[in-house]
């Protein structure tokens, strides 16, 4: 089961995967301390998983003590304000990476978390450590693919052409239909972006 949850300036979808009273959290984001509350009274909370380092999609992690999972290139997103982007919206970070659980993935890695098997595929373009997690026919593809759009590359460390190469590859990993769960706006499914989508 997958709940949405949306906080933030941004506007930046939570999403939090259940099974059988155990979750798992993919990018708290921001004004995240309600939520996090009643995630805590309705589920043991197991693990979160991180598609990238940006303030909009980490700023929850304060409120948990969960081994978080993080591509091995993003690392230092958790440490550097200007990575991150707090720098740029006048916020301090509120986490000390020394502080955190935080295990390194790498590309193809499978996390085996709550009874299923997310699958790690790396999609610098965004920022250099962004990475999708696919499970059954479900892809969370954070500020990678959105519905008829892509993300940014224009903060540091993203790359237009590396952004190309990226949804390219989704398209040639993921055969047939999936549902696409983005870090922002409406979920969408990869059949109906690869039909329409322009940058696809």
């Amino acid at each position: 089961m997958i709940e949405t949850i949306v906080t933030g300036e941004f506007q930046t979808n939570t999403y939090i995967i259940s099974n059988q009273g155990k979750c798992v959290i993919v990018d708290p984001g921001l004004d995240f301390a309600y939520a996090a509350a009643k995630l805590k009274e309705k589920y043991k909370v197991e693990a979160i998983l991180l598609t990238h380092g940006h303030i909009d999609h980490i700023d929850g992690i304060r409120y948990f003590d969960v081994p978080i999972y993080i591509h091995e290139a993003e690392l230092a997103f958790l440490e550097d304000a200007s990575l991150s982007l707090y720098q740029m919206f006048g916020s301090k970070m509120p986490f000390q990476k020394e502080n955190l659980q935080v295990i390194p993935i790498q590309d193809g890695m499978e996390l085996r978390l709550i009874g299923y098997t997310f699958k790690v595929t790396h999609t610098p373009g965004h920022t250099r450590g962004s990475v999708i997690y696919s499970y059954n026919n479900k892809i969370l593809s954070g500020d990678t693919l959105f519905h008829m759009s892509m993300g940014r590359t224009d903060f540091p460390t993203g790359d237009s052409l590396k952004m190309r190469y990226s949804l390219k590859r989704i398209l040639e990993d993921f055969k047939g239909d999936y549902d696409v769960y983005p870090g922002h706006d409406s979920k969408t499914t990869l059949g109906l972006e690869r039909r329409y989508n322009p940058y696809l």
